[in-house]
């Protein structure tokens, strides 16, 4: 059994059910596991589909990993994949591609994918309203984003966008509330443990809810690196390191975003044990 991770119209469970049926294929073999982050690649129209008269969604890699993609993750067997081969036009038209996701309770795990084989990833093919339509309802119906694909309608890419995510001094009515770079967007929950360390707080890997603000940068790269000095992650060895994480909110609402862990040793801190500082 593998993984398969999906960008584009295959998050449309109507849609897949309507091609398995026409060309006598059973839909129920592709089983949904969970939603997932693909880092490094933004989603374009750099496809040209016959069959969709128009664009079909493909994905470009960046030269890094601090934007990526929205889409879901599917459990496939071999039927399923010999299917999706033959949707996809592998390897014609789609190559198959490993690539490691982030999932929405943090784990990473090896998927398949498909990315174009027929045409350049700098290409732009402006796609039909009702493709573009089954890819912005699969996202939206999972609470996903949908603004990297809405751009990209528009032959825009959102490569040096993201969300930051905050947990202790930099969050709004705290002590460096006047730092904090990018646009508040909302609260939401992360998982994981918080340590109180006396006047900031440090988290780390856990199971309790942790409280945390979502921020909104449109300035990614050098917000971060500004972040990376205020929390000692550019030294050696770092003082917090940063990774993406998911984070919840809303109803039923998911991010995936940068967070700074705590990367030294806690035997000697107090657990927070109402996740919020």
């Amino acid at each position: 059994m593998n993984y398969y991770f999906a960008y584009g119209s295959n998050l449309n469970l109507a849609d897949w059910t309507k091609w398995c049926v026409e060309n006598n294929y059973q839909p129920s073999v592709l089983v949904e596991y969970c939603r997932a982050f693909l880092p490094g690649y933004v989603t374009n129209y750099s496809h040209y589909s016959n069959g969709r008269q128009g664009g079909a969604a493909n994905l470009r890699m960046l030269g890094n990993n601090l934007g990526g993609t929205y889409g879901c993750l599917f459990y496939v067997g071999e039927e399923c994949m010999d299917i999706l081969d033959e949707k996809e036009g592998y390897p014609n038209h789609y190559d198959r591609k490993t690539v490691t996701v982030i999932t929405e309770t943090g784990e990473l795990v090896e998927a398949l994918t498909y990315i174009s084989a027929k045409h350049d990833e700098n290409e732009f093919h402006h796609p039909t309203d009702e493709y573009h339509g089954l890819i912005v309802d699969g996202l939206s119906s999972r609470g996903m984003l949908i603004d990297s694909i809405c751009r990209a309608k528009d032959n825009q890419e959102i490569y040096d966008q993201g969300h930051i995510i905050v947990y202790g001094t930099l969050k709004r009515n705290n002590a460096r509330q006047d730092i904090m770079p990018g646009k508040f967007l909302a609260e939401g929950i992360i998982i994981g443990e918080l340590y109180d360390l006396g006047s900031y707080p440090g988290l780390s890997n856990g199971d309790r809810e942790i409280h945390c603000e979502i921020y909104f940068s449109k300035d990614l790269a050098n917000d971060l690196k500004y972040l990376d000095r205020i929390e000692g992650a550019d030294l050696s060895p770092p003082y917090y390191s940063r990774r993406i994480i998911p984070v919840k909110y809303g109803e039923g609402k998911i991010i995936w975003g940068h967070c700074y862990y705590f990367n030294q040793d806690l035997n000697d801190y107090p657990i927070i044990n109402s996740g919020i500082w």
